[in-house]
């Protein structure tokens, strides 16, 4: 009994493309019968980034500021530390600085314990980690540090920082409108003879096995890449779909409406996946309704979706035109939900 071939649309892309790839190769194969010079390959320049370190010193206070970076992409983060030394018999207060910093979003921070440095002199330290939103210029603020000696809090001292600037680069080439495909050089005429039909069957025989190799690879990776989505948990899956959506550059380009379009659409299907939600399939006053009969929801967050979703609609069918600081505070809005909302096994202790 024979089975019927039942190829599916996905399949039939991968074979063709396959095939594609065979008969380039066969023309490799036929066209190393003659001598080839190698082209050769400048060697890829590499960037030494050292990052950015500053010390300032005031009286028996020494203040150091270190940015393991002054140059990242958007998908990259940045390490900032602080650190004071000082007199044993003073006492300093370090800034604080919330959920942000500037144009950048605080991931996390930890503050080190007293360390003793010798000379009756201690050292604390505080590192943050930080993540861009946007490509551009950002800035890191001046920072200052109060400290006394013990018993005179009411007279402080004051250190300060000077303002230091880091670029925030996109993952695309920058002149990308430069960019274009050559044409395919066409293969050079073969004399005939038994040696090109050999090395033929040869390089055929080759061909098949690889594209045969291929295939049992192609299923096992489509196999893995199934198992691993669904062990992706909502939120990780939401982050990797707001980073997709800042390398399109919607914003620098123009689009707004498909920028608020996307937007919308990731913090429901997140939604849907975290809690069950059908969000995408839903109007925003049937899914905010929704909200109102739901166990597994936080109902506190209704009035942050009802703001984010209202004006998310007023973008895309109201031909609403917002500023820079409305669509800053609408991707905010939309991380620091999601953040808030993960699943609690799934946060860092």
């Amino acid at each position: 009994m024979t089975q019927k071939l039942n190829l599916s649309l996905p399949k039939r892309g991968f074979l063709a493309g396959m095939l594609i790839i065979a008969t380039l190769l066969a023309m490799f194969v036929l066209a190393s019968c003659r001598d080839h010079e190698s082209a050769a390959i400048a060697p890829k320049k590499t960037i030494d980034d050292s990052g950015i370190h500053k010390t300032y010193e005031r009286g028996p206070a020494t203040l150091a500021i270190d940015l393991d970076h002054a140059k990242i992409t958007i998908a990259d983060r940045l390490t900032l530390t602080l650190s004071m030394t000082i007199d044993e018999d003073y006492q300093f207060e370090l800034p604080g600085f919330g959920e942000k910093l500037e144009q950048f979003g605080i991931v996390d921070y930890h503050t080190s314990q007293p360390v003793l440095t010798g000379g009756n002199r201690k050292k604390i330290s505080r590192t943050y980690i930080l993540e861009p939103f946007l490509s551009g210029e950002y800035k890191i603020p001046p920072m200052a540090v109060l400290f006394w000696k013990m018993g005179e809090k009411t007279d402080p001292h004051k250190i300060e920082t000077e303002e230091l600037m880091v670029r925030v680069t996109s993952l695309l080439p920058e002149k990308m409108a430069g960019m274009k495909i050559h044409d395919i050089v066409p293969p050079l005429p073969l004399p005939r003879s038994y040696k090109m039909w050999m090395t033929a069957g040869v390089g055929g025989g080759v061909l098949i096995l690889i594209i045969l190799g291929a295939m049992i690879l192609y299923k096992k990776k489509k196999a893995k890449n199934s198992v691993q989505k669904k062990q992706i948990p909502a939120h990780e899956l939401a982050y990797m779909e707001l980073s997709k959506l800042m390398e399109q550059e919607l914003i620098e380009k123009g689009e707004i409406k498909l920028f608020y379009h996307q937007i919308s659409d990731i913090l429901r299907r997140y939604i849907e996946k975290r809690f069950g939600l059908c969000a995408p399939e839903q109007t925003t006053e049937e899914f905010l309704s929704s909200l109102k009969g739901s166990k597994g929801f936080i109902t506190h967050y209704n009035s942050l979706l009802k703001s984010f979703l209202s004006g998310c609609d007023l973008v895309k069918f109201a031909e609403h035109q917002p500023s820079s600081e409305d669509i800053q505070l609408m991707f905010d809005s939309c991380k620091a939900f999601i953040f808030q909302t993960e699943e609690q096994q799934e946060k860092k202790e």
